[in-house]
């Protein structure tokens, strides 16, 4: 890669030479002004008037035939007008012409060239005016016009008022200069050749101008369209950004060519140049095509650029090469960096920018060297084949998208075929079927009334089975919490009666101080055992109290002590089922919640079956999540809006997002089958919400737990 770059600034370094050896020439071949120009032959080319003398003050005698200028400095005007340093003045111009009498010289024209206003007198007299030379100045250029002028062989005087306008930014150029002013002279006939032949060239470049133009603005709106309708792909807006730059500077080389105003030319020449720092989005283009993130060399083209956007306050001498040739050769180095990078990750279709990077900075260079029609040429060829390379790129990226997905059409063509296929044949099945159903309508009436009443009775069934179920869970969580004081009087007792027993042998034996140890260990155990008595009496009433059929009727419930019943009911239950269960149970409950009008042993009923739920999930979890898992259930309590709120959290299983809408239907389960009936969410929320008033609601997130929320209203 280094041996790439090497060659490409060996190229730029040519191009250096060659401009400063063309510098040199043109300085070496300027004429040596004359006091008196002599006219003694008339070429086909036109004649470039020499032997200018200046003076920088303004008076209109000047202009007379008999001045005496022999005080005045020899001047050269046609040197470029970026060396004045007194723009926004005025100054004089005297020309000595002698005409050769065997000079042929009936019909004469003089043509202007330059970047200033002027007034132009001949022998004394006013022969023509360009531009605004007093006042507001106003710089007018002619272009080379030929006017017709009637000169006899003899000595004539020319003397010029020039004024130099103000606000022309300072450019030069190594291929052309500006002049302050050129006067050339020929015959009438043969300037009009002249200057309809550089006519034609210029009507030439203006066509392969817009031609070049036409291409640009294609481009520019093929990629900014490509952009808009898929904004994630940025290499086709930044390609449309360089393709407008292209089109712009295209723009004005036509725009320039008959420009009239010195001023308006200098502008959009410095316009033109600096629109190339837009050349940054070159790089831009292929590090979004490719991926590319480091941005390294992308910083330091900025800050070339930047620099060379300085030059045009401090030096302008080579303004020309930084922007029309440095920039864009190390913007399109920098591609052609990057573009290796992307062949060396084997990414598609870096050889085709590689290639129209290089064949642009070829190009660039070559043409440069060549002049002519060639040099044109190879110049028009520079301008075009990076874009076109680029587009090319581009064209076959889109061909493949639109290869695949021409292919997947296939396939969903063929799909769709097979689909409706499939659907046609439904259909013959659907009317074979609707036959066959139409005749066993009439049959299977009868059998379904039948069936309806048998499923009546079933789901009546199933809802006291359901409560079955619940008074069984409630069942095994009374027995689980008396069996821990019945466990410890059936304990005291045996140990009682080994007292009793060990009491008698020590009477016989008359020991009366073992006697009396032991008759208190008896009264201990005796108060042991009604103390656990006492506790089993309290959880037996406790539980008839919160279990008792009732009449059905609302009474005011200290909501914090029946949710934590029932919390401690169903727990123990589970674990009277499955001894190797264990969770942690949380409770929030909340200070100074009212007392709340319900049917205790109905929302005891769907505390219950929640509680069952909650456990049920985390011991479902606790199966498969391994030792780190920790089941927890926390029940809050809290009141306001008039409202009592019950939240039930639990980290099991969770709910999936497809049945989270159906565990409110009768019958729905995720329970296998024989361990739910699918009746107690549904029960639970007939109860909540019509019966109560209430309303309940299930958060839950798959494999991460679930929250019930029941509200009551006080």
């Amino acid at each position: 890669m280094k041996k790439v770059f090497l060659f490409f600034w060996l190229l730029f370094a040519l191009q250096y030479c060659k401009a400063w050896q063309n510098e040199a020439n043109k300085s070496a071949a300027q004429l040596r002004p004359a006091q008196v120009f002599n006219l003694d032959k008339l070429p086909d080319s036109d004649t470039l008037l020499r032997g200018w003398k200046i003076m920088s003050r303004d008076n209109r005698q000047y202009a007379a035939v008999d001045y005496d200028d022999n005080k005045w400095k020899d001047f050269d005007p046609s040197k470029d007008i970026n060396t004045l340093n007194n723009k926004g003045s005025a100054f004089w111009l005297r020309l000595h012409l002698k005409i050769n009498s065997n000079l042929n010289a009936t019909d004469l024209a003089l043509m202007t060239d330059q970047n200033v206003a002027s007034e132009i007198f001949v022998d004394g007299k006013l022969f023509k005016s360009y531009g605004v030379v007093s006042g507001n100045i106003q710089a007018f250029n002619p272009a080379d016009y030929p006017v017709p002028v009637k000169l006899l062989p003899g000595s004539h005087l020319i003397a010029v008022h020039i004024a130099i306008q103000q606000g022309l930014p300072e450019l030069r150029s190594p291929d052309y200069t500006t002049p302050i002013f050129n006067l050339y002279i020929n015959q009438y006939n043969k300037a009009i050749s002249n200057y309809e032949e550089v006519n034609r060239i210029n009507q030439k470049i203006i066509t392969e101008n817009l031609l070049l133009i036409g291409i640009f603005f294609i481009l520019t709106v093929i990629h900014f369209v490509s952009y808009c309708y898929y904004r994630k792909q940025k290499a086709h807006f930044y390609y449309a950004i360089i393709t407008f730059i292209l089109l712009f500077d295209t723009y004005i080389n036509i725009a320039v060519i008959n420009q009239h105003s010195p001023l308006m030319f200098f502008w959009l020449n410095l316009i033109g140049m600096l629109s190339f720092t837009g050349f940054i989005f070159l790089p831009l283009t292929i590090y979004a095509l490719f991926g590319y993130k480091r941005r390294l060399f992308l910083k330091i083209i900025v800050a070339i650029s930047a620099l060379s956007v300085l030059t045009l306050w401090i030096n302008s001498a080579y303004t020309f090469y930084l922007f029309y040739m440095l920039i864009p050769l190390i913007n399109a180095a920098e591609c052609v960096r990057a573009g290796m990078w992307a062949r060396k990750n084997k990414k598609r279709g870096a050889l085709i920018v590689v290639t129209g990077s290089c064949l642009f900075l070829l190009l660039l260079a070559v043409q440069n060297l060549i002049s002519g029609s060639l040099g044109d040429l190879l110049f028009m060829l520079s301008l075009i084949s990076l874009p076109v390379g680029m587009t090319v790129f581009l064209a076959i990226q889109t061909a493949t998208t639109y290869r695949s997905l021409e292919t997947k059409f296939i396939e969903v063509q063929e799909l769709s075929e097979k689909n409706l296929e499939y659907q046609l044949e439904k259909q013959h099945l659907l009317a074979d079927q609707n036959e066959k159903l139409e005749q066993q309508v009439v049959e299977r009436t009868s059998a379904l009334n039948e069936s309806l009443n048998h499923l009546k009775q079933t789901q009546a069934q199933l809802i006291q089975s359901e409560k079955m179920a619940s008074l069984g869970e409630l069942t095994a969580g009374i027995a689980h919490e008396i069996q821990n004081p019945l466990n410890f009087v059936n304990n005291f007792s045996e140990v009682s009666v080994e007292l009793l027993d060990e009491l008698k042998e020590e009477a016989e034996a008359g020991n009366k101080e073992d006697v009396i140890a032991i008759a208190n260990d008896l009264s201990q155990n005796l108060q042991k055992i009604n103390h656990h008595g006492k506790r089993a009496d309290a959880i037996v009433k406790g539980m008839l109290q919160h279990s008792k059929s009732g009449s059905g009727s609302k009474e005011p419930t200290n909501i914090n002590a029946l949710v934590d019943e029932f919390l401690k009911l169903s727990y123990h239950g589970l674990r009277a089922k499955d001894k190797n269960f264990n969770a942690v149970l949380t409770t929030h409950f909340g200070e100074g919640v009212p007392k709340v009008n319900i049917v205790q042993q109905d929302i005891g009923r769907v505390l219950l079956n929640v509680f069952n739920n909650a456990f049920y999930a985390v011991n479902q979890k606790q199966k498969t999540a391994g030792p780190a898992y920790k089941p927890e259930v926390s029940v809050t309590t809290t009141s306001g809006n008039g409202q009592i709120m019950i939240k039930v959290m639990d980290n099991g299983t969770g709910i999936p997002a497809a049945i989270k809408d159906k565990i409110m239907q009768p019958f729905f389960t995720t329970k296998p089958t024989g361990e739910g009936t699918g009746l107690g969410l549904s029960l639970g929320y007939d109860i909540i919400v019509q019966g109560h008033g209430g309303g309940i609601s299930i958060t839950s997130t798959e494999g991460e737990g679930s929250e019930f929320l029941i509200t009551l209203p006080f």
